[in-house]
């Protein structure tokens, strides 16, 4: 009974880091249009500017897995966290544009630090609860992003600055993760002796990889773009343009909330087929119509289509056979967060050239690469070698 209840108590703790991490970048997601402004840049600019997230965990994916494989993914989860908030504070008294690319570099890089070390702390949690918990988890992270945005739409409508909004949200999440920190359990380790922490990975791993890149590169655009999307629909600067991006954390957090309990009816397969649907019917009708209801609307069920992607990539990864668990996350999210890093230059260039609506035209594509991955490419069940 003790046992169980310490399982218990390290879900909720681990639940806690998701939540820190939704909530931490979506302060910054939704600050967005205003650090625009401040800085006086065109889209084209702030491509470039947020391209140093994405290569921060680029740098980092590789040094996550070595470091969660040597010092266990609960030292490593406190410490990336406090990092992570720590530097969003620092974000907010950024003068000049290389201070900001600087420190949005090393942000991605505790971020991403942050995430493996979390994602195989919850994979170690589900081990010994032997049921499904990740999407769950993950809907954490979309339950903090949600609280983040509206944090963030309050911020801007009562005029508080930048750096009275961020230093809040930094306090009280660092808190949270130091008090967490006490709860959470020992990494599970496989049987299997096989295992290796570098290693080529196999054509699942490689398939995967690219799911996560598509999924990556189609969140990214919803946080890096979607308010600026908003904003030029409603034609009206004054108005809060967080709404948009609003819906979509908010629909993310109810598909992953459900998530668990959706792969275990359809299993792998249908679930991601249904996420691509729902991410490229989404958009469409954010793109097609634009109208501040159907921009929402698609926002929100481009929300549900990426909701469970990322979850269930990891769960097949975690149970490979050749490669240990964080080393495998590492690995599927090195070749997917290459979306991240690749997408806001690409869909910036695009916007400058064009039209942000035609550059968003893009996470259309993305979403067909996914059901076209999922129907030819994913067993239809729990099985993974």
């Amino acid at each position: 009974m003790q046992k169980v209840n310490r399982v218990i108590t390290s879900k909720v703790s681990v639940s806690f880091y998701f939540f820190f991490c939704g909530l931490v970048f979506s302060t910054w997601a939704a600050r967005i249009p205003s650090i625009k402004d401040h800085f006086e840049i065109n889209e084209a600019q702030l491509g470039g500017i947020l391209f140093m997230l994405p290569m921060g965990s680029m740098v980092a994916l590789p040094i996550a897995g070595w470091s969660v494989h040597r010092y266990g993914s609960k030292l490593v989860t406190v410490i990336a966290a406090i990092s992570y908030g720590s530097i969003l504070l620092l974000i907010s008294h950024a003068a000049e544009i290389w201070q900001l690319s600087v420190l949005l570099f090393f942000f991605g890089f505790a971020g991403d630090i942050l995430n493996i070390s979390m994602n195989t702390q919850g994979l170690s949690v589900q081990h010994v609860l032997r049921k499904p918990i990740l999407s769950g988890l993950h809907a954490q992270w979309s339950i903090g992003a949600l609280v983040g945005a509206v944090i963030g739409g309050w911020s801007m409508k009562n005029s508080q600055t930048i750096q009275q909004h961020f230093l809040f949200v930094s306090l009280f999440s660092m808190a949270i993760a130091l008090w967490m920190f006490f709860y959470m359990i020992a990494d599970y380790q496989h049987e299997d002796s096989g295992q290796k922490l570098f290693t080529w990975p196999g054509k699942v791993l490689l398939i995967l990889g690219l799911i996560c890149f598509c999924t990556a590169m189609a969140e990214g655009a919803m946080a890096d773009w979607s308010s600026l999307y908003y904003r030029q629909v409603l034609e009206d600067k004054t108005k809060v343009s967080t709404t948009g991006y609003t819906a979509f954390t908010f629909a993310m957090a109810l598909g992953r909330l459900s998530g668990d309990r959706l792969i275990q009816i359809l299993r792998y397969r249908n679930t991601l087929l249904l996420n691509g649907l729902l991410i490229v019917f989404g958009l469409t009708l954010a793109l097609g119509w634009q109208v501040p209801l159907a921009v929402i609307s698609g926002y929100a069920l481009v929300g549900l289509g990426v909701s469970s992607v990322i979850p269930i990539v990891y769960m097949i990864a975690g149970k490979s056979k050749t490669m240990a668990p964080s080393a495998a996350l590492a690995t599927v999210s090195t070749i997917g967060f290459t979306g991240f890093l690749i997408g806001p230059p690409v869909i910036g260039l695009i916007a400058h050239e064009t039209s942000l609506r035609i550059a968003l035209l893009l996470v259309v594509l993305l979403g067909v690469i996914i059901v076209f991955l999922a129907a030819t490419a994913v067993k239809n069940n729990d099985s993974h070698s």
